[in-house]
């Protein structure tokens, strides 16, 4: 997200820099400059950082043409992850003394990933290299990096994704991470460090006329002076799974914990125990939506790298299975952290630095079609940034996605952030009316017969059928403008009933599938271009019953 402000700032000092450009600074001038500069690291040193960009800004009042000013306020501005005016500021440096860019030229590099220009940043490795700036195996990887993150982010352009702050209801100048949403979607819950820093404990926010109200300490005995976080609540919004870190009742450094809602507030804690529990550490835990599987994070011995991703299953009274590792599908020789199965039981996300990544550790999705999971998809920029992004959690609809990270524009050192998923991505919805478009469902022109390449997207719908027994949906079939409208109607319809009888042939009860056809009377793009008569040609799952 672009800041405006700092972006004004930068301008205006670069316009101070030209309007100055014929004058000769004084030497009382010169000397100001200089005083403003050492005031300025001093206040880096001492962490105040607010005061060192102020510093810095009446450094180059006095002397606009202060190459160690221009530098130092750069410096500042990346430690900020202000990425957009680190490259303003880059360029000015070099503007003033072109010797500096070689040893800038991996920042400038770097601010222009930070900010999702791939393009430029390409550009300009290949320039550095030319110049000598980076060796050959630093551009060979630069090169491979932003070809990965240009892929993986180019639907996320093309769909203008935006990430949004969530504002002062959630977030505060103190750190909040790892949100929870209810079912219902009118309860949030997050982790929020208190006591300058010292502590970790649950808030809670409800959602009403719209608007999320002021987070406040969730009610019960749940909070205590230890730290808890990670948290997950059921579908039901009864229960809620998190780790406790340092209590006394600990197997090691962290453990699991559930905690029951009743009576208006939260229980006190109480351990799932062995075998899930072990003298290491467990953490992030988040149940399925019929509660019979945990899935958790750990560094138990036994895994494929640091921090694995684990399933635990429910036997009844109150036992559950040895944990099983999800295996090389989705764990790496790095860590995989912040896992959340989506309430249609099919759709999986969570965190990895082990998969190619755009940065540090990115969020990615995979699908578990029967009892394995697909090879998982990175969620590209701007949901990933060349920073740390994590605890991902989506909406019932499946539509809506809130995570937690620490890019530049927040109000404390990590915020919760909220955005529209993609439809590649998006879980399948557990809501009454609400749709989803079936992307990889596609037809020949003028023919109803099934593709191929459509079994994969169908056989997700299967599972999730299959999972959620009580679940009736329709599936509608829409086409561009092209043809009559008659030929249209019946040709949108057959090609729904095809879905449909793929699903009835894959095991599903009939009575649970209907299908309609709209041919092309709702449209949802222009039909003047190629490209909008083929986002209008769609197959559609709307849930019509959940129960």
């Amino acid at each position: 997200m672009i800041n405006a402000r700092s972006i004004l700032i930068c301008l205006s000092l670069l316009f101070a820099c030209n309007a100055n450009a014929q004058q000769k600074i004084s030497k009382q001038n010169l000397k100001k400059s200089a005083e403003f500069l050492r005031k300025g690291m001093e206040s880096v040193d001492q962490g105040n950082l607010d005061l060192a960009a102020s510093c810095f800004e009446q450094s180059l009042y006095f002397n606009s043409f202060n190459t160690s000013t221009w530098l130092a306020f750069a410096d500042l501005k990346y430690l900020l992850k202000d990425y957009d005016s680190t490259i303003v500021l880059i360029k000015k440096i070099i503007s003033l003394d072109a010797s500096k860019e070689k040893s800038l030229a991996v920042p400038l590099i770097r601010s222009y990933m930070g900010v999702g220009y791939f393009t430029h940043a390409k550009q300009f490795v290949v320039a550095a290299a030319s110049r000598g700036y980076l060796d050959t195996t630093m551009t060979s990887a630069y090169l491979r990096l932003l070809d990965y993150a240009a892929q993986v982010s180019e639907k996320n352009s093309e769909a203008g994704l935006i990430i949004q702050n969530m504002g002062t209801s959630i977030n505060s100048i103190a750190s909040e991470y790892f949100p929870a949403i209810s079912s219902t979607d009118t309860l949030m819950i997050m982790t929020r460090r208190i006591n300058n820093g010292n502590n970790e404990d649950f808030f809670s926010s409800t959602l009403r006329n719209n608007q999320w109200q002021s987070a406040i300490p969730l009610k019960g005995k749940i909070n205590t002076p230890y730290n808890e976080g990670g948290q997950k609540i059921s579908s039901d919004g009864k229960t809620m799974v998190f780790t406790g870190c340092n209590y006394p009742d600990g197997f090691g450094s962290c453990d699991l914990y559930y905690a029951t809602y009743m009576s208006g507030q939260w229980s006190e804690r109480r351990n799932f125990g062995d075998p899930i529990n072990s003298s290491y550490w467990e953490s992030a835990p988040c149940f399925s939506a019929d509660m019979k599987s945990l899935y958790f994070s750990s560094n138990r011995p036994g895994g494929f790298g640091g921090m694995d991703l684990y399933v635990s299953r429910y036997l009844g009274n109150q036992r559950w299975s040895v944990p099983q590792n999800l295996g090389p599908t989705i764990n790496t020789s790095g860590d995989e952290m912040f896992p959340f199965i989506h309430f249609d039981n099919a759709t999986f996300y969570f965190t990895s630095n082990g998969w190619s990544t755009i940065g540090g550790s990115d969020i990615f999705v995979s699908r578990l079609i029967g009892d394995q999971f697909t090879i998982p998809v990175n969620m590209g920029y701007p949901v990933n940034t060349i920073d740390n992004e994590s605890g991902l959690v989506v909406n019932a609809s499946g539509k809506l996605a809130y995570f937690s990270s620490d890019r530049y524009g927040g109000l404390g050192q990590m915020d919760i952030y909220q955005f529209k998923l993609p439809e590649e991505v998006q879980a399948f919805p557990v809501k009454p009316k609400e749709k989803i478009i079936l992307n990889n469902i596609q037809f020949e022109t003028a023919r109803w017969e099934l593709k191929k390449n459509a079994e994969a997207e169908l056989n997700l719908l299967t599972q999730f059928l299959l999972r959620k027994p009580a679940v009736r949906i329709q599936i509608n079939g829409h086409t561009d403008n092209i043809g009559t409208e008659a030929d249209n109607l019946k040709l949108s319809e057959r090609r729904a009933q095809s879905v449909v009888e793929y699903l009835i042939r894959n095991g599903i009860d009939a009575a649970r599938l209907l299908y309609k056809g709209f041919g092309a009377s709702e449209p949802i793009a222009d039909n003047q271009t190629e490209g909008g008569r083929a986002k209008n040609r769609r197959t559609e799952m709307v849930i019509l019953s959940i129960e």
